[in-house]
């Protein structure tokens, strides 16, 4: 490999020696080889492009505007050749997305975006130059994320698993990079984000009249294919997890006439779970007789399952059980709902962080997808909006890549759907309120985490299925008692929010 190098094509108004080297002082490959055009509107961007894709010596090329900063020791040449030598990729970029809609406008679902970019911009008043991040999307180190197209800011290419080159029609500066990368993509060529190079773009994109042309333009080309997406598969490793200690765990699950449901939640813990100091305590708050008999013959086989019969809400029957039914000698608590599937072994995860930081741990969560394998929470967020009112969010809802594929640690809140907590803690705490009929007392249970000064993690690279959930939003009374539940938990949070340890953790949004 150390043989082998790219070519880097850029077009610029004017002789540009600076540019030429910072590639050869950033790349760290000793005989890049670049293409400058020096183009003053006489072509367009396709044209040069085409060009380039045709003079260029190297089997891979690299495409950049003449306006980014590489980062110094990044050695971004080198990690573009591994990317195509470890993968059968096509084309890589740094910000794509998986989706576009019938407007051609390929921001416009921006929770389907992936990638990120770095700006920067002078003020020409005061001269003072502001960077910052515009990040689309969790930071996957080393892995490539398939997309559908990639941003023309910077782009590689290797010539021979492409399959189209540079539309000429598209004239201009505009659209170029999303036809030619969507149009490769519709004939099977892998296009994909890439995150271990880090560039810093000195401007901003911005539309204008020939932008606009060239939305036309393309939205006509491929009206039939318009709008379009693709499903990603859900990411996950299979976990290998030793604990170097082994707490005992209660696993509480709430169920009611979900038999098969809930079958297959235990039946992913029995197959994925590594680690056997567990116990799965079951509450039925009201299946049929023949439900509830179908769980006991069910569980009559197993001998870590305990079932239990009582109505009552999520948040009186977790208490219950937590003080009157696990074993006494329980160090951990997972709450979890009766339609979690795990991917891989959470459970395990979940331990581990917890006995790295016993001392500061508050509640633990992992990444949940739904059924159409988008995520449905990453962790929750408290945000203000414009007009100074409190909001609570999913993080990454409805996404697939919107999230931290490692430990998020210090997050607002997870979900009961899938908690844990130290079980000392959780009654010190006096368990959850009972003030809540339906839902949001796990919420307000990590509120009260934070102010007892515990850190909540949030947990990547531990999965499981959330099915549903949606199901359950569409029932008009729980919707009902939703709102109810949503004014109380807003009341608390209010008279804790010039808390510092709450403060922190909001979010201003311009909406």
């Amino acid at each position: 490999m150390s043989q082998e190098s790219i070519t880097v094509v850029f077009s610029t108004r004017e002789d540009n020696p600076d540019f030429i080297h910072h590639i050869k002082q950033t790349c760290g490959l000793e005989n890049v080889e670049i293409l400058q055009f020096i183009n003053r509107g006489e072509y367009s961007l396709t044209e040069l492009y085409n060009r380039g894709l045709r003079e260029a010596k190297n089997t891979i090329i690299v495409f950049s505007h003449d306006d980014v900063i590489f980062e110094q020791s990044d050695a971004w040449g080198q990690k573009i050749i591994q990317h195509f030598h470890n993968s059968d990729f096509g084309i890589l970029g740094k910000a794509g997305t998986t989706s576009i809609t019938g407007s051609g406008r390929w921001w416009e679902e921006f929770h389907l975006m992936v990638g990120e970019v770095w700006h920067q911009q002078t003020d020409q008043g005061t001269g003072e130059t502001i960077t910052w991040e515009n990040q689309y999307s969790g930071n996957f180190g080393d892995k490539i994320i398939e997309t559908i197209l990639v941003d023309g800011l910077f782009f590689a290419v290797h010539r021979e698993r492409i399959g189209k080159e540079f539309d000429e029609n598209i004239k201009s500066f505009h659209f170029y990079d999303i036809d030619f990368s969507f149009a490769n993509h519709i004939e099977g060529v892998k296009v994909g984000v890439i995150f271990n190079i880090k560039i810093i773009h000195k401007s901003i994109g911005i539309t204008n009249e020939q932008w606009e042309n060239n939305r036309i333009f393309f939205v006509n080309k491929w009206k039939s294919r318009l709008p379009y997406r693709i499903e990603p598969p859900i990411l996950y490793e299979d976990l290998t997890i030793n604990c170097k200690e082994t707490p005992k765990v209660a696993i509480v699950i709430l169920t009611k006439d979900t038999t098969d449901i809930l079958f297959a939640c235990i039946d992913s813990f029995m197959e994925k779970t590594q680690y056997e100091n567990y116990s799965i305590y079951i509450a039925d708050t009201g299946s049929s007789v023949e439900n509830f008999n179908r769980v006991k013959n069910y569980i009559s086989q197993k001998n870590n399952i305990v079932l239990f019969q009582y109505p009552g809400t999520p948040a009186s029957v977790n208490n219950d059980v937590v003080r009157n039914h696990i074993d006494h000698d329980t160090d951990l608590l997972l709450f979890c709902h009766d339609d979690i599937k795990l991917l891989n072994d959470a459970l395990s995860r979940c331990i581990q962080l917890y006995l790295e930081n016993k001392k500061e741990t508050g509640t633990i969560g992992i990444r949940l997808h739904l059924g159409d394998k988008s995520i449905q929470h990453a962790g929750i967020l408290l945000m203000v909006d414009k007009e100074n009112r409190l909001k609570i969010k999913y993080k990454g809802y409805k996404s697939y890549y919107s999230y931290h594929p490692g430990i998020e640690p210090d997050i607002f809140s997870n979900i009961g759907a899938f908690m844990m907590v130290n079980k000392d803690f959780f009654l010190s705490l006096g368990g959850f309120s009972e003030n809540y009929g339906k839902c949001l007392e796990d919420i307000e249970f990590n509120l009260r985490s934070i102010l007892a000064g515990r850190i909540n993690y949030f947990i990547g690279d531990a999965v499981a299925y959330h099915y549903e959930l949606e199901t359950r939003m569409n029932d008009s009374d729980t919707l009902a008692r939703q709102g109810e539940d949503l004014k109380r938990l807003l009341v608390s949070i209010n008279q804790n929010i010039n808390n510092p340890k709450i403060m922190k953790h909001l979010r201003f949004i311009n909406m």
